[in-house]
């Protein structure tokens, strides 16, 4: 028999009124062909969609606690309002389903830690209707064919990694629990940047992603009175009493902003992380504190430039922390994991192929199906553009549009090696597929 497993992350389905719904007429679209298309006979005889974290995006929606976690009936509020603007997706779904020998299975990740809820997952499988065809895995990962293993990779990432949930060996604590504990990322943003997050949009769909320190250098040319609330807000967040310094000094203008607001952001990591004394897996070395350095001193002195050549400087490309936080722990699982051949990622929402041990084993990372924009360059950076990052309006977006509806296809025959590759979904309903280099 030929097995065919799709595997796409990051759709961030919400109630389509806030700009944090990733999932558009677009990604429908593009969704129902992918499905038309592998749920035809002539397609495999068996083929399994995997939808692998952050499918429903609870974080975008309120209600919004401060206690730290999350309970099934305030799950389950945000839910309602996810199937009622998504209609046609669980019913997409549930044709898909109803195919012979067509499954769909969902992995959590940290916007859908929700996902734990044994009564959210009944209601989503009410919703797609489906008599047959919908699981859900519990455990951190899913091993659909014994050479691939596939988790949506927050569990790499230090802020948005889930205590609570499982166990040493990545199994559920409890298949009913009454709550889950959120994740770092999670309270910073329902408690400190959700302002930034819903009037500066873009900065979740650069491609590639920018660093929270660009994001602050930028925000103190356009919008110093943000960078202010932002960090006031983190300041109610630490454990002990401790004033902002970001806006301290009146008169310091734009560089003082910037090192006062760094001040108060590195106050708060390092507060995070003696929460957490038992993490393993912070990559701050010598090394990558030497890089951050650099980039400190460097945008502190692009800050006085002209705004054109300061904002071109702030958006070149560099590293991304949590696409290397979650390629290192990938790398781990292939490391500690000889008989697996592919380990599939998502969480990050910026696509890659790894291939350690000279080719035998493989990291692919599926990137997003939302909205991707590329980072402008210097030639781009127009006095009209540069008013549209200070005033953005989201239903007419500048920025050169990147998007691509990346998914791993896996292929298998019973009792052989596996193949897999990335590949984007180009066009609606009639379109196609094709493999990326």
């Amino acid at each position: 028999m030929t097995f065919f497993k799709i595997v796409i992350s990051d759709l961030h389905l919400a109630d389509r009124q806030t700009v944090l719904d990733g999932f558009g007429d677009r990604q429908q679209s593009a969704l129902e062909g992918l499905l038309s298309t592998t749920a035809n006979q002539g397609f495999a005889e068996d083929v399994e969609l995997i939808i692998n974290g952050d499918c429903f995006d609870f974080l975008a929606l309120p209600p919004y606690k401060t206690d730290e976690v999350i309970d099934s009936s305030t799950a389950l509020e945000k839910l309602e309002k996810m199937i009622v603007a998504h209609k046609p997706f669980f019913t997409a779904l549930r044709r898909f389903a109803e195919h012979p020998g067509r499954h769909v299975t969902f992995i959590s990740g940290n916007h859908d830690v929700e996902l734990g809820f044994a009564e959210v997952r009944e209601r989503i499988h009410e919703a797609i209707g489906a008599s047959k065809g919908i699981d859900f895995c519990l455990s951190q990962s899913y091993r659909p064919l014994p050479d691939v293993l596939i988790e949506h990779g927050h569990q790499h990432d230090f802020w948005n990694a889930v205590q609570g949930l499982w166990d040493e060996k990545g199994e559920p604590i409890a298949v009913r629990p009454a709550t889950i504990q959120l994740p770092l990322g999670t309270q910073y943003f329902q408690q400190a940047a959700y302002p930034m997050s819903t009037q500066y949009p873009y900065f979740d769909h650069f491609e590639p992603s920018m660093d929270l320190m660009r994001q602050i250098a930028m925000l103190c040319l356009l919008n110093p009175l943000l960078v202010q609330e932002t960090a006031e807000l983190s300041m109610k967040m630490l454990s002990y009493k401790r004033e902002a310094a970001a806006g301290a000094n009146k008169d310091g203008g734009v560089q003082a902003l910037f090192e006062e607001a760094m001040q108060d952001f590195l106050a708060f990591s390092q507060d995070m992380v003696m929460r957490r004394p038992g993490w393993q897996s912070l990559p701050e070395g010598e090394q990558a504190e030497a890089g951050q350095l650099m980039q400190f001193f460097r945008l502190r002195e692009s800050l006085e430039w002209p705004l054109a050549e300061a904002l071109a400087e702030i958006c070149i490309p560099g590293p991304y922390a949590m696409a290397e936080d979650v390629a290192r722990g990938m790398h781990t699982v292939l490391a500690n994991n000889p008989a697996v051949r592919y380990a599939i990622a998502g969480h990050t929402h910026m696509m890659r192929n790894d291939r350690p041990k000279d080719g035998t084993q493989v990291y692919l990372n599926t990137a997003t199906w939302t909205s991707r924009y590329a980072l402008p360059a210097r030639d781009e950076l127009t006095p009209q553009l540069i008013e549209w990052l200070r005033q953005p309006d989201w239903s007419d977006v500048p920025l050169r549009d990147v998007t691509q509806m990346v998914f791993a296809l896996i292929e298998a025959e019973e009792g052989n090696p596996s193949h897999a590759s990335l590949c984007a979904w180009e066009g609606g309903m009639d379109g196609h597929y094709r493999i990326l280099t």
